[in-house]
């Protein structure tokens, strides 16, 4: 069913998806929990099971890796796609 949404391809996780995902919030000064989809495209300090993890970041629902260095600090990497079949979206 998920084909109807648009998720053709099986996202790739390169850590235990089972376990305690974090990232840090600099402007809320702690650690927040969040999925395993949130955590693999999260542009900042991660960590697993209060572990700190220097994985590759992806950009969010794809299996591209991001070039950290042109998205901001602390957020999340978001794919923008251009639509060929509507030029004006």
């Amino acid at each position: 069913m998920s084909e109807k949404t648009g998720n053709l391809v099986k996202l790739e996780y390169d850590f235990d998806t089972a376990r305690n995902l974090e990232v840090y919030i600099p402007n809320l000064k702690n650690w927040y929990r969040v999925t395993s989809r949130e955590f693999r495209s999260f542009n900042g300090k991660r960590r697993i099971s209060n572990q700190g993890y220097n994985g590759p970041v992806y950009l969010f629902g794809t299996n591209k890796i991001a070039d950290t260095t042109k998205y901001e600090p602390n957020k999340i990497v978001e794919h923008k796609w251009k639509s060929i079949r509507r030029p004006g979206e």
